[in-house]
């Protein structure tokens, strides 16, 4: 009975024990004091998988063991943890983020990719999971650029915890937890570091820091201080600092914003940001457009995750309303340390896809281009953050805690890939006619920006592009349509590079060269009147011969056309002629023209009558304008007749011509021809020019052939 009574007050006190430790931990915990108190949920978390019976809450004690071992970036103790739920069943929808993130932050890419898939195909619903599985094909591309890169260390390192690097006016202010400032507890509950202060390192040359010194006066306080960021003019600066806030009742330590600016050369009393909140988190700003904009980090109510980027913009003297960048930068996960360079925006995300950890994207902010990872060695399996960049881009810093889970401050430098376009633009005739000046337009497909340059003497084009862009080229030029435009790809070109590529016009107009001659001698006649007459459009262009007899005009191509030559004391010469030759520049016409002749006889082109009727279609009259200008300047006196084909009985056709020739007639007076200088006269069938008499089978031009108008010359 003594034995039995022992061993139950003993037990007692263990219990006593345990659920004293339990409390103890669970306050430090509340206040994410997490190196105050791992140990004590190692120890409950391991004696309660030791023991045979498992109370359902005690399983509480593995996760927050699981859990602070992840915020301290013990990620294989973590993930040791986590697994243990996951083997009991026990493991909810948020262990199975952490355990992934901890097996990734460790390097275990396929064990985090079979839970990634089990996971997703559970809770479907999960943008976490559903965005990093369908972007596991692309895991391998975070390796190409892996060259371009060198990182160095800037020699301003503590080994204690140095992150978060900007430019300051003369060198590099940075966050660290390397001094003892004795604030009201020497170091700080989370991880057991001191506060975070900031220091400056000034530049002794373009690259070389020197020695880092503490800054004072309003960046130094009893709390977290830093990061901090400076304006252009460096007269102006945000900095990030604890404040006291309350949550659900309770004090909470929040990050508020504060401006200062320079006055007589000292920092002013620091100002707090308008949208600082004693129940949510401001921080992490940088200004950026020209300083008329404010990026920050906030996790207030109705972002997308635990900690989304914002934008605040100076409007009339003040700060506007804080605007979320939206879905396409922001996940349900941490954005963090935006840094705003060139309209790029750098910053540090767990949630979107990468390699473990924060990982550091860019954004393009005027384009709808997606988030782009920078990708390995900028990248790891750990935490890469606070990236900055100098006007180029391809120099700055950035911090990890890469290797042994210490923040430390890398310089980097970026040798790009350089990728060449060399184009040539041509006219496509018989011989590729080169065309210079010719401006040509370089179209971003992915980021949605057009681009342009311009061709050399020789058509010969080159611009710069970038890599992994989709682009089209195209050009385009008066008179010509483009045949051959071009689209290139520069996805996953990892080494110096030049593309070739040719862009084809096609004229759409050809020059006539059109010579008007004496018909028997072949003499050239001077300032004879021609014109070119599109019959698609019922259009003329009218233009006198030069002395040689020539004249040059433009009409379009693939059209059909009649030229037409007229001289005082010759006889009018036409030709009808196509425009469809796509090979040549220029088409060569000749007309003839006779003397004018007592008894002459010539057919008129391009008299169109309604089918069996004597009236005249509206294309017949341009001929019958420049027939009724020859009569009258030559002072002419004449018979114009019609013939028809031998189809239809000869009364018929006698009368049908009869009737068409009096049309002509008719339309001549009414443009000024003399009644008495004008005879009208049908002659039927009775003047065949071939063998189509009745009862002979003919070919429709056969039939045309006999069908015409005529004029002699009384």
């Amino acid at each position: 009975m003594r034995i039995i009574l022992s061993f139950l007050f003993v037990l007692t006190i263990f219990f006593s024990q345990a659920q004293l430790k339990s409390k103890i931990a669970n306050t430090h915990f509340n206040r994410m004091e997490y190196a105050q108190c791992v140990e004590m949920y190692d120890e409950l978390a391991n004696k309660f998988l030791k023991a045979k019976s498992k109370p359902d809450a005690e399983w509480e004690y593995v996760r927050r063991a699981a859990e602070s071992h992840f915020y301290l970036f013990e990620m294989a103790k973590s993930a040791n943890f986590y697994t243990k739920l996951l083997q009991a069943n026990r493991i909810t929808e948020r262990d199975r983020e952490f355990l992934i993130q901890a097996l990734r932050y460790q390097g275990n890419y396929s064990e985090s990719e079979k839970l990634l898939l089990e996971s997703k195909n559970l809770f479907p619903s999960n943008t976490f999971f559903s965005r990093n599985y369908s972007q596991l094909d692309d895991f391998n591309k975070l390796f190409e650029d892996s060259a371009q890169y060198t990182l160095k260390d800037p020699g301003i390192n503590s080994g204690m915890g140095d992150f978060a690097p900007n430019y300051s006016k003369d060198g590099l202010v940075y966050a660290t937890k390397s001094s003892n400032t004795k604030a009201i507890h020497a170091t700080y509950g989370w991880d057991d570091s001191y506060y975070i202060n900031l220091k400056e390192a000034k530049f002794l040359n373009d690259s070389v820091l020197g020695k880092s010194s503490l800054l004072r006066h309003q960046y130094l306080s009893k709390a977290h201080d830093g990061p901090v960021s400076f304006n252009a003019t460096n007269d102006m600066m945000v900095i990030t600092k604890n404040t006291l806030g309350k949550k659900k009742g309770k004090n909470v330590i929040v990050l508020s914003l504060y401006f200062s600016t320079i006055v007589n050369g000292e920092w002013t009393t620091l100002k707090p940001f308008k949208y600082n909140n004693s129940s949510y988190n401001v921080g992490h700003a940088v200004f950026a457009e020209n300083d008329k904009a404010l990026y920050f980090v906030s996790d207030m109510e109705g972002g997308f995750g635990e900690a989304d980027i914002y934008v605040s913009r100076w409007i009339n003297n003040d700060w506007s309303e804080p605007i979320n960048l939206g879905p396409t930068i922001n996940t349900e996960k941490n954005e963090l340390f935006p840094y705003v360079i060139n309209d790029n925006l750098y910053f540090a995300s767990n949630g979107h896809f990468g390699l473990g950890g924060l990982d550091i994207f860019v954004k393009e902010l005027k384009t709808s281009a997606p988030v782009k990872n920078l990708g390995y060695p900028v990248n790891t399996s750990h935490d890469d953050f606070g990236f900055i960049a100098d006007s180029t881009e391809n120099h700055g810093y950035f911090s990890t805690n890469r290797g042994d889970n210490i923040d430390r401050i890398y310089a980097y430098d970026k040798k790009p890939v350089i990728i060449n376009l060399v184009g040539f633009v041509y006219a496509k005739y018989k011989e590729k006619e080169p065309i210079e000046n010719q401006v040509v337009y370089i179209e971003n497909v992915t980021n949605e920006t057009i681009d342009s340059t311009f061709t050399n003497e020789f058509g010969q084009f080159t611009a710069p592009i970038k890599k992994n862009e989709q682009y089209h080229l195209y050009t385009q030029k008066e008179e010509f349509v483009p045949i051959k435009d071009a689209l290139i790809s520069t996805e996953n070109i990892k080494k110096d590079s030049t593309f070739y590529c040719d862009l084809a016009l096609k004229p759409t107009t050809i020059l006539i060269h059109l010579r008007v001659v004496e018909a028997k001698t072949g003499k050239v006649i001077p300032y004879a009147k021609t014109s070119v007459t599109d019959y698609a459009l019922n259009k003329d262009t009218m233009m006198l011969t030069k002395e040689n007899g020539t004249v040059t005009m433009k009409v379009e191509r693939n059209k059909t056309y009649w030229a037409h030559g007229s001289k005082k004391g010759y006889v009018d010469d036409n030709v009808t002629f196509n425009s469809a030759n796509e090979n040549d520049k220029v088409i060569d016409l000749e007309l003839r023209l006779p003397p004018i002749v007592k008894g002459e006889k010539f057919k008129l082109e391009n008299i169109f009558y309604d089918l069996n009727k004597a009236s005249l279609r509206p294309e017949s009259r341009i001929a019958l304008d420049k027939l009724a200008d020859f009569i009258i300047k030559n002072d002419l006196r004449i018979e114009l007749s019609a013939h028809t084909d031998a189809r239809g009985s000869d009364a018929y056709n006698m009368k049908l011509s009869q009737a068409r020739a009096q049309s002509c007639v008719d339309y001549l007076i009414t443009k000024g021809v003399r009644k008495s200088s004008i005879i009208a006269k049908g002659y039927g069938e009775t003047q065949l020019l071939n063998k189509c008499k009745n009862g002979v089978t003919c070919t429709e031009d056969e039939h045309q052939e006999n069908r015409r108008t005529e004029i002699k010359i009384l």
